[in-house]
């Protein structure tokens, strides 16, 4: 369960980042609130049930995330010119606050996929999450406001 909170903690941090040259128009796409359609760590995807509820929200260079009561709160870094598009995650507030998570993602209209490490130290290359790679895979959906 806290393997769940902590995915879903990554997977937050992941929106509404700057880019170092300025700001993106992933910026602006990724600004407001998404919910999880899936989400697989190391290979095992969790039941529906676990995500019901379950959303991240993208404010600014500012992320919250909320899953099983639990908040995690933080800034986001992107690259969009790298192949693939690139997130930090630095968390802020919650249980992960003080770390880092270094991931992938690509956006798709109102679909949000990412890919992040679950340990910080590698950065995944593909959005995949098998057994033992210390990597999550979500998916996402942009909220109807």
């Amino acid at each position: 369960m806290k393997l769940i909170l902590i995915i879903v903690c990554l997977l937050v941090s992941g929106h509404g980042a700057q880019q170092s040259a300025g700001p993106s128009d992933d910026v602006e796409t990724l600004q407001g609130s998404w919910a999880f359609v899936s989400l697989e760590v190391e290979g095992s995807k969790l039941p529906d049930a676990m995500l019901s509820g379950s959303k991240i929200i993208i404010k600014g260079e500012n992320f919250k995330s909320i899953s099983a009561g639990i908040t995690y709160e933080g800034k986001m870094k992107i690259d969009r010119n790298s192949t693939p598009k690139t997130l930090d995650l630095t968390f802020t507030e919650g249980p992960e606050k003080g770390r880092t998570s270094l991931g992938i993602y690509e956006l798709d209209g109102e679909t949000l996929k990412i890919c992040l490490s679950l340990a910080g130290s590698t950065r995944p290359t593909e959005f995949a999450s098998k057994p033992g790679s210390g990597f999550a895979f979500e998916t996402l959906k942009r909220e109807k406001q």
